[in-house]
């Protein structure tokens, strides 16, 4: 049997794996509405306003949600492994490489289909509603770890040369932003 402090660090895992569906679903969704609709609802809707301003630095905002869902898919990742090896190897007398092989088949498809297709899914067929309700904890969440964003960014641009060196220097950050 599970202790308690196992099954609390399962209860964390789930509610980690949630979040990061939410973070995914709104970069879905910050990625697939529509400037034009976005002007148009802000007539009727102020809160439409805050969600302007993202689009005007999208690629800002998505890289938060996706260093925010990669930090708590990982983080889910890790509990849900140590938990299993533990349980599985001490109580259920399993040997280390099937505990982590169960842990990793677990994973990868509670990550492919609750981080994956769901909250693409839904951030697609209801972007509005999703980048609207997600506006304000995004602006908060890229004044908070905007600044660690664009440092892993310069990082990631100095390890890996954006166009190589026959065709120019590394890939600035407004190219990256273009990108996402």
């Amino acid at each position: 049997m599970m202790s308690a402090s196992d099954g609390w660090l399962v209860l964390l895992s789930i509610g980690l794996v949630l979040l990061a569906g939410l973070l995914v679903s709104a970069e879905t969704a910050f990625g697939r509405v529509s400037r034009g609709r976005i002007e148009e609802l802000s007539r009727e809707n102020p809160k439409a306003l805050r969600l302007l301003r993202i689009l005007n630095d999208r690629p800002r905002y998505i890289n938060v949600m996706l260093f925010l869902s990669t930090v708590a898919t990982v983080t889910a990742t890790s509990l849900v492994t140590f938990v299993l090896v533990e349980w599985l190897t001490g109580e259920q007398g399993w040997p280390i490489g099937g505990s982590l092989t169960l842990a990793v088949v677990i994973m990868v498809i509670v990550s492919y289909v609750a981080l994956g297709v769901a909250p693409r899914t839904l951030g697609r067929q209801h972007a509005d509603r999703i980048a609207l309700a997600a506006a304000k904890p995004a602006q908060f969440l890229a004044a908070l770890l905007g600044p660690l964003t664009t440092l892993l960014i310069v990082i990631g641009n100095a390890l890996t040369p954006g166009r190589g060196f026959r065709e120019g220097p590394f890939a600035t950050q407004a190219e990256l932003r273009e990108l996402v």
